[in-house]
């Protein structure tokens, strides 16, 4: 929302009524559900219509008739940041895997050291530097704690990790970075 406040000032995001169900949330033909954004513009300008599937924190689609009022906020944040991806180009960079700029720190960062290559180590086991790292466990951080517990679960599970073991001290290479990439979009 602050990139869409600071580059498209003037500019809402608003959910669409299906008007057949009264109701914020439509019904596709194989009765799962979804949303329809759109924004208007300070001079009564309107994007087109933007879908979005109304999904689990695995990305699978939810039934129609079992949609809580958790999914509907859930979807509506996501339709909103991907139609504003969409119609502004802002935030692209959450679908590139590209770290988003903060708007909100105070003075440009240093320049972030890659670690240093290791002889004799595969590429997928390389260290990650200590910005990487930083970034993935700051992104487990902001999950919220239902995602967050089933993210660790699974982590655990694909590093053979014991059950209780910690998840944090765990992430330590490219190919822990490589997963949860691959990954991120299911626990968001």
């Amino acid at each position: 929302m602050h990139l869409l406040h600071d580059h498209a000032p003037g500019w809402q995001f608003h959910l669409h009524i299906d008007v057949t169900l009264g109701s914020h949330v439509w019904k596709a033909p194989n009765g799962t559900a979804y949303v329809v954004g759109y924004f208007t513009g300070p001079n009564g300008e309107r994007t087109p219509d933007f879908p979005q599937a109304i999904m689990d924190n695995r990305n699978n689609a939810i039934a129609f008739d079992k949609v809580s009022a958790r999914d509907l906020t859930d979807s509506h944040r996501r339709c909103l940041c991907t139609a504003a991806a969409a119609q502004f180009g802002l935030a692209w960079q959450l679908w590139a895997r590209e770290e988003v700029e903060n708007p909100h720190r105070e003075s440009a960062p240093a320049a972030s050291k890659p670690a240093a290559k290791v002889e004799g180590v595969s590429e997928e086991d390389q260290p990650l530097s200590k910005d990487q790292r930083s970034f993935l466990l700051q992104w487990i951080t902001e999950m919220p704690a239902a995602n967050r517990d089933a993210f660790c679960a699974a982590f655990r599970s694909q590093f053979q990790l014991g059950a209780q073991a910690k998840v944090a001290p765990a992430i330590t290479s490219k190919k822990h970075e490589a997963w949860i990439q691959a990954v991120m979009n299911e626990y968001a």
